[in-house]
């Protein structure tokens, strides 16, 4: 099951919780920056522009009053300033500045200065030189000429307060506009995001839990969108499939053969093929006395939980020594050893896999006499030497195994084992692995089914007490 992180808003855009802390920027937030990061600057350029815009038009405004203003008077000063009728111009000026038209105005002659004023400059505003937009305080001038020769100019302030003001109401409509504008932008982009990062969460959850994807009430992902993180979805919940189907298969692989064996096939899946190798190993059978009889007397269903209460344990302990269970064949268990990483001491280990077999079997018959059931024997045969092991059967049927001449004479041995004992060939103890490590008696030579010649036989008592 997923373990789902408990979030409102906020946790969803991946701002940690109790189960998970990011190290790195979640994406919603990435998302969130670069929606809110685009708004701010297309707001930022697109103020600049209209103000700059604005403070041109205001600009050119004021420059034309000034020139309608202030032309005239330069015609007229002209003849003034020549008959040095300097009273008549002030008051020329002055009509000017109650008139509203200027602020101020200053007559100026060429060879004796300023010679008549009429209002006061403006003082310099808050928004000169520091907003580069404002419109400008600089004074207009106009040149007084009399048949085309400089006699003066003039200079004037034009008014330029609406104007000023004008500016100001813009910018802070802009403002807050612009203020309005970037947070509704940033509202939009947080619910964006966790639209869109909540399906990517989901997923991020399962590949971590290594879970199939669920939503919140535990079903797999749904296919509610019809867009790329839909298909991210699908595909993910395909994958999620695929990978629990495999986990499946190769738990289901490992009941039928050793974790080695399925282990080498799952690693080497394109070399799946029929043959084998020749090697040399130990391989025994351990089987059940009298089996037949017994199969007679019992239910199919009881006969079957017999079947397993001995060959769990038997498996268990087969592992546990380092063999392989090749296969169950009926009442018959077959091992084999030599395959894994001690293929070099494999006849030690087979012996010693075959004495702790029948101190298993004998365990669980003291189990099964105190509950009243009858016990049950079971015999082995062990057998070492030349083998070849690898995939056998059909291209598209087939069973890892051993096969050859010392496998049928192991099989053959285990008839003639006695209830409860191990038998093997006398060549198989001479072997140095294992002579003198255990006790022993001669079982005897025995002519087997489909060997042709008699073979000499060992039945293995225990290990030799060596303290």
């Amino acid at each position: 099951m997923i373990r789902r992180r408990k979030s409102g808003g906020g946790a969803r855009l991946g701002v940690g919780s109790a189960d998970f802390t990011p190290r790195y920027l979640p994406i919603a937030w990435k998302i969130v920056a670069a929606i809110a990061g685009l708004t701010l600057a297309g707001i930022v350029t697109l103020s600049a522009v209209v103000l700059n815009q604005v403070s041109n038009v205001l600009d050119n405004q004021i420059r034309a009053q000034a020139e309608s203003t202030v032309a005239p008077v330069a015609r007229t000063s002209a003849e003034l300033m020549l008959a040095e009728d300097y009273l008549t111009l002030e008051t020329l000026l002055n009509s000017l500045v109650e008139e509203g038209r200027v602020e101020s105005i200053a007559a100026y002659a060429i060879d004796r200065g300023q010679v008549a004023r009429a209002g006061t400059p403006p003082e310099q505003s808050l928004t000169d030189g520091v907003w580069p937009l404002a419109p400008t305080m600089e004074p207009y001038r106009r040149n007084v000429r009399f048949q085309d020769v400089q006699v003066g100019y003039i200079e004037a302030y034009i008014d330029t307060s609406p104007m000023q003001e004008l500016i100001r109401n813009t910018l802070n409509a802009g403002i807050a506009t612009a203020v309005g504008v970037f947070l509704l932008s940033l509202i939009l982009a947080i619910d964006i995001s966790k639209r869109l990062v909540r399906p990517l969460e989901r997923l991020a959850e399962s590949m971590r839990s290594r879970a199939r994807p669920m939503d919140d009430q535990g079903n797999t992902l749904p296919m509610v969108r019809q867009d790329e993180i839909a298909q991210l979805t699908d595909a993910f919940n395909d994958m999620a499939r695929d990978l629990l189907r495999k986990d499946q298969v190769e738990a289901a692989l490992r009941r039928y053969v050793s974790d080695a064996i399925a282990q080498d096939i799952l690693e080497n899946l394109d070399r799946v093929e029929l043959g084998g190798r020749a090697l040399e190993g130990s391989v025994l059978f351990a089987d059940i006395q009298g089996y037949t009889a017994l199969s007679e007397r019992c239910s199919p269903e009881a006969l079957g939980r017999m079947l397993n209460e001995f060959f769990g344990p038997m498996s268990e302990c087969i592992a546990r020594h380092g063999g392989t269970v090749d296969k169950y064949m009926g009442d018959c268990t077959m091992a084999v050893f030599g395959l894994g990483a001690d293929a070099g001491n494999h006849r030690l280990t087979a012996v010693q896999t075959g004495l702790a077999l029948l101190d298993t079997v004998a365990s669980i018959n003291a189990e099964r006499e105190r509950r009243g059931d009858t016990r049950v024997e079971f015999r082995i045969g062990l057998n070492a030497g030349e083998m070849l092991a690898g995939n056998m059967g059909a291209e598209d049927r087939m069973q890892f195994t051993v096969v050859g001449d010392t496998v049928n004479l192991a099989a053959r041995l285990v008839t003639v084992a006695p209830p409860g004992g191990l038998v093997t060939t006398a060549a198989f103890m001479e072997h140095e692995q294992v002579k003198g490590q255990f006790r022993t008696e001669d079982w005897g030579t025995h002519e087997l089914h489909g060997v042709s010649e008699a073979v000499p036989t060992t039945r293995v008592l225990n290990a030799t007490d060596r303290t």
